[in-house]
């Protein structure tokens, strides 16, 4: 009998001692040091996920979640069953952007509606088919009480060639007609400034925005490519 129970024991800790190591669960600052160690952004945030065994990770590429052993990272949205599919990474994206777009408000480039109803921030690039599109029927949308805003999108990146042009847009004497022109192939005078396109294209990155034209709407959705004027107004209406 005692030799059953010796194999036996010497059987549990055979398994025991082959098992994997389960990595020890890391702080929220071990965690952010960890990520910027190896991933090629920086991360601002790291905190406690809906989802259990996670991280938070708010970057400035967009919302991600690591395990909290640091070993796997996934991004992609987050929805609540409970909530009726509530996509939770969006309402985050949302509070973000609210905050995020207040720091450039005043540096925006505006075509007014005059009986406005609606304000949108188009993040934009010259260069790109949809946003001259989008352009040539700005007032459709002013018709419709829809204020545009344009906020700087460089598609190749800062220092890319549409980089340039639209920093030469931004130090432009009259920024409204640069940026027409610029959407109609129409030189524009160099410049040499200090512009926020830079800190626009950095929150672009940070809202999830990898092309253009993308619509940021009054509650911080955000609508990526073109919208005709009509349809942008249901859209407008039915988000509240």
């Amino acid at each position: 009998m005692r030799l059953a129970n010796t194999k036996i024991l010497a059987t549990v800790l055979s398994v025991v001692m082959s098992a994997p190591t389960i990595a020890a669960d890391l702080t929220t600052t071990e965690a952010k040091a960890k990520f910027e160690l190896l991933l090629p952004f920086k991360i601002n945030q790291v905190s406690d996920s809906p989802l259990a065994g996670f991280y938070q990770l708010e970057s400035e590429k967009g919302i991600f979640y690591a395990s909290r052993d640091g070993e796997y990272i996934f991004s992609g949205s987050l929805h609540s069953f409970s909530d009726g599919l509530l996509n939770l990474t969006a309402v985050r994206q949302r509070e973000l952007a609210n905050g995020q777009m207040e720091a450039i408000q005043d540096e925006l480039i505006v075509f007014p509606a005059k009986n406005e109803k609606y304000r949108v921030t188009v993040f934009t690039d010259p260069t790109c088919g949809y946003c001259r599109k989008l352009h040539s029927e700005i007032e459709q949308y002013n018709d419709l009480g829809i204020t545009i805003a344009y906020a700087a999108f460089p598609r190749g990146g800062i220092n890319s060639e549409m980089d340039k042009l639209l920093k030469d847009v931004w130090c432009s004497k009259d920024h409204n007609k640069a940026l027409s022109d610029a959407k109609n192939d129409i030189p524009i005078a160099k410049g040499s400034c200090q512009t926020p396109v830079d800190q626009m294209y950095q929150i672009g990155e940070s809202l999830g925005i990898n092309g253009t034209p993308a619509i940021i709407l009054p509650n911080g959705e955000m609508v990526p490519g073109y919208r005709p004027a009509l349809q942008l107004l249901q859209t407008l209406e039915n988000a509240g």
